[in-house]
C-alpha cells in the first residue's frame, strides 16, 4: 500500500513521502483482507478510509478515532472495545469474554478489506489471530508459524506484548483437540490426531444423510474412530487412504471386518488393494458433498489428494503437500521432480483461501492454506531445480523408517491383518 499525504511531508529540499507501513500500519497477507493499525495522523485515516470497506475501532470513542474522515472515505464503521493498553507505567487490560466474543462476530459480518484499529496495532493483531484459530480452525502452533511468516507485530517485534500474547496462547486450541468444525452447512468435520506416527485423519460427514468418509485412519485408532461416528450418529461409507503409507497400517481392513458394507478407496496407480480404485477425476460422494481425486504423484507412484469444494475450499493432501514442507522422496518410487510439478499444477493452481489439511505434521500445526504455502514452503517455493536438489540432499540425513517393512506390504492390503 503505497499511500503519500501531502501534508504529512516535511518541508526540507528533499521531501519524504510517508507511507501507512512508515506508520506502522500492517497488511498481513493472510487472510489478505485484513488490515491492522495503531493511532495515525487524521490525513492518513482518510486515505485508508477509502481503501477499507469497513473499520473496527477496538477503542472506547476518543478524539485520536477521526470517526468523520472514515466515514467520508466511505468505510462501515464498528466500536468494539478489546482490552486497553492501558497508561503509561500501567498494566494493560486484557479483553473480556464479552469483548472477545463482541470482536470475532463484527470480524465475521463486516465487508473486505476491513481495518482494525486500536492504539498501537498490537491488540488488533491478537484479535486477527484469535480469528483465525477460531474461526479457521488455526491450532496455536498454526498461528505460531503464520504470524512468524508474516512477521505479525505482536507476536515477533513488540517487546511489551508479553501479556496480550499469554492472553491469546491460553484461547488457541492445541493440536490434539481442534474441536469439530463445521465450516459448511451440513458438514461435519473432524481432524484427528495419532502422536505416535503424528498422522491425521479426518472425519467428514453429511448432517442430511448421515453418511460420512474417513481419510487415511490409524489401525490403533479405530475404536475411538468408530465411537465417534457413533457420537454423532453418522453411518461410515468410505474408508479414503491418500497413499500407501509407510509409518502406519490403515484401519481400513479391520473396519470392514466389522462393517462389511464400507468400501475401502485408494489410487489405482498405487497398485494396493480396495473396492474402489480410483483414477484423476474420479470422485466419492457423501450425501450432498463430492471427495474429487487428484494426482498428485511423487512421494510415492499413487498420492492422491482430496478436494472438497466449498468456501473455501477444502484438499486432504496426505504426504505430497505438508505444511511447510513436503513427504519424502527417497522411497516407494519417489520422485522428486515429479513431486513438485504434482503440487504446483494441482495444489497451487487452487485459489489461494483454499485450506490445506496435511497428512501429517511434527511441529503442532494442522492447517494451512494454498496462498501461505505458495510464498513460504522453505522447499515448493522455491524453483524446480533447487527443489530437487534440497530433496537430494535431506535423503542423506533421514533416518530409515521404522514401519516401511511392515506397514506398506499391510497398506498394500488395505491394512487386513488375519
Amino acid at each position: 500500500m503505497q499511500v503519500s499525504v501531502d501534508s504529512l511531508q516535511d518541508h526540507s529540499e528533499h521531501r519524504i513521502a510517508i507511507t501507512p507501513e512508515l506508520l506502522g500500519v500492517e497488511t498481513p497477507p493472510f487472510p489478505g483482507d485484513v488490515i491492522l493499525c495503531g493511532k495515525l495522523p487524521k490525513d492518513m485515516v482518510a486515505h485508508l478510509a477509502r481503501d477499507c470497506k469497513s473499520w473496527i475501532y477496538a477503542n472506547a470513542e476518543d478524539q485520536s478515532f477521526f470517526l468523520d474522515q472514515i466515514k467520508a472515505g466511505g468505510a462501515e464503521v464498528a466500536i468494539c472495545p478489546f482490552g486497553n493498553s492501558g497508561k503509561p507505567g500501567e498494566l494493560p487490560i486484557m479483553p473480556t469474554d464479552e469483548e472477545t466474543e463482541l470482536m470475532l462476530k463484527t470480524m465475521d459480518s463486516l465487508p473486505r478489506p476491513l481495518m482494525i484499529q486500536c492504539n498501537s496495532g498490537n491488540r488488533a493483531g491478537a484479535a486477527l489471530l484469535l480469528w483465525l484459530a477460531l474461526r479457521k480452525g488455526y491450532s496455536i502452533e498454526s498461528a505460531r508459524q503464520v504470524a512468524t511468516d508474516t512477521d505479525l507485530k505482536v507476536w515477533t517485534r513488540c517487546t511489551k506484548c508479553g501479556p496480550i500474547r499469554e492472553w491469546l496462547l491460553a484461547r488457541l486450541p492445541t493440536q490434539d483437540a481442534i474441536e469439530v468444525k463445521e465450516p459448511y452447512q451440513d458438514l461435519t468435520f473432524c481432524q484427528l490426531f495419532d502422536p505416535i506416527s503424528s498422522t491425521f485423519t479426518y472425519l467428514l460427514g453429511s448432517q442430511a444423510s448421515k453418511e460420512a468418509v474417513l481419510i487415511d485412519p490409524v489401525l490403533e485408532h479405530m475404536d475411538r474412530d468408530l465411537a465417534l461416528l457413533n457420537e454423532l450418529g453418522l453411518g461410515l461409507k468410505y474408508v479414503l487412504n491418500t497413499h500407501a503409507h509407510a509409518d502406519h497400517i490403515t484401519s481400513g481392513g479391520a473396519i470392514k471386518k466389522v462393517m462389511p458394507t464400507v468400501q475401502s478407496g485408494i489410487s489405482k496407480a498405487s497398485s494396493a488393494k480396495g473396492d474402489i480404485l480410483l483414477a484423476p477425476g474420479d470422485k466419492v460422494d457423501f450425501g450432498p458433498f463430492e471427495l474429487e481425486a487428484l494426482a498428485t504423484p511423487g512421494h510415492t507412484n499413487g498420492c492422491l489428494t482430496f478436494f472438497l469444494a466449498g468456501s473455501p475450499s477444502m484438499i486432504f493432501t496426505g504426504d505430497a503437500l505438508l505444511i511447510r514442507g513436503c513427504g519424502r522422496t527417497d522411497f516407494q518410487e519417489g520422485d522428486a521432480s515429479l513431486l513438485y510439478d504434482s503440487v504446483h499444477s494441482k495444489i497451487f493452481s487452487l485459489p489461494g483461501e483454499t485450506l490445506i489439511y496435511p497428512g501429517h505434521d511434527y511441529k503442532g500445526r494442522n492447517v494451512t492454506t494454498v496462498a501461505e504455502e505458495k510464498r513460504y514452503n522453505p522447499r515448493l517455493s522455491k524453483p524446480k531445480e533447487e527443489f530437487v536438489k534440497i530433496m537430494s540432499e535431506l535423503i542423506l540425513s533421514l533416518p530409515y523408517p521404522k514401519k516401511l517393512d511392515v506397514a506398506v506390504p499391510a497398506n498394500m492390503m488395505c491394512g487386513i491383518q488375519d
